[in-house]
């Protein structure tokens, strides 16, 4: 584990932040974002390792399904792909780098320009409507991540939810985290480029839309503003099932689980039909590799002591949320 000013500043050729939980890159017209593995964990102090939230690999899944929804049934500006996959231990998302800026590095005046068809795509989403909750027709596991202003201290930090059943009403469709630094925009033509991180969408209560897009800032009630907190994880408790998450298996773990080895004799090992791994495929990682924290280590971060990058820069974070930079 290395502390993350150590991490960011030594970044591998093509990542252009590190956050405490997650990694970004730029290679050619891709952008790629992956989770940490849990030999990166990285220790702030002593005693404090940040514990990355195990809804990630969720929510990148989430963001894909939506997109493509998005992409059939409306003319939202999107990055044209976006697909997911696992590998040892870290979940990846691989996008369309889209060239913009945020809408929250504008001055003033072109923010309002940009307001203008913000808000024809918002009346968009709010014209997708389901008589359920939740992801129905878009993924099959119908997990829902509730919106990032929910997780303050930490409140089920682990936890997707799976809307029950039996509840009926009228939803609309919800970005979730529609906040400004989430639509990216064209500097010179004031046109949106893109409405990005898709993570938290679904259909929802309307009022889980809170209108963040209209001012500066992160996803969250700012001072002097209303705050629904108590609100919305008032409705998830009472509509959904929690569904807990673990962290994701690394290729050791996997190895780990099964009933032979690469050491095991033939007989003791898998069928003729099966192809036994080298040792080169089974070996343990080295010390520089890391370790894994110990349970006394491992501690789960409050997101109101997180900061990070809002852009490709590095800059201040929310106190909700560890803000993605912008693509």
């Amino acid at each position: 584990m290395a502390p993350p000013l150590f991490l960011h500043e030594h970044r591998e050729a093509g990542c252009f932040a590190v956050l405490p939980d997650r990694k970004f890159y730029r290679v050619g017209n891709l952008f790629i974002k992956r989770t940490m593995r849990q030999h990166e964990w990285q220790k702030m102090s002593r005693t404090w390792v940040v514990t990355p939230s195990a809804s990630i690999p969720q929510r990148y899944r989430n963001d894909v399904a939506i997109q493509q929804y998005l992409r059939e049934r409306t003319s939202i500006p999107l990055p044209a792909f976006a697909q997911t996959f696992e590998d040892d231990g870290a979940m990846y998302l691989v996008a369309e780098f889209v060239e913009g800026v945020g809408m929250n590095e504008l001055p003033e005046g072109d923010r309002r320009v940009v307001q203008k068809e913000l808000q024809q795509h918002i009346e968009t989403l709010k014209s997708l409507r389901s008589d359920t909750p939740g992801l129905r027709g878009i993924l099959d596991d119908q997990l829902l991540v509730a919106p990032p202003r929910l997780f303050n201290f930490r409140w089920n930090y682990h936890t997707c939810w799976r809307p029950r059943s039996d509840v009926k009403g009228d939803f609309v469709f919800c970005h979730g985290d529609l906040g400004q630094h989430n639509v990216l925009v064209d500097p010179k033509t004031l046109k949106i480029a893109a409405i990005i991180d898709w993570e938290f969408g679904g259909f929802w209560p309307e009022w889980f839309e809170w209108p963040f897009w209209t001012r500066p800032g992160g996803s969250y009630a700012h001072e002097g503003e209303e705050d629904d907190t108590e609100r919305c994880r008032e409705w998830l408790l009472a509509n959904c099932e929690a569904v807990e998450q673990s962290h994701l298996p690394t290729l050791k773990d996997k190895l780990g689980s099964m009933p032979w080895t690469p050491e095991d004799s033939e007989d003791e090992g898998p069928s003729e039909k099966g192809t036994e791994p080298t040792d080169q495929e089974g070996e343990e990682p080295t010390a520089q590799q890391g370790a894994e924290p110990t349970t006394q280590e491992v501690a789960e971060p409050s997101t109101q002591e997180a900061a990070e990058p809002s852009t490709q820069e590095a800059g201040s974070g929310t106190p909700c949320e560890l803000a993605e930079p912008a693509r």
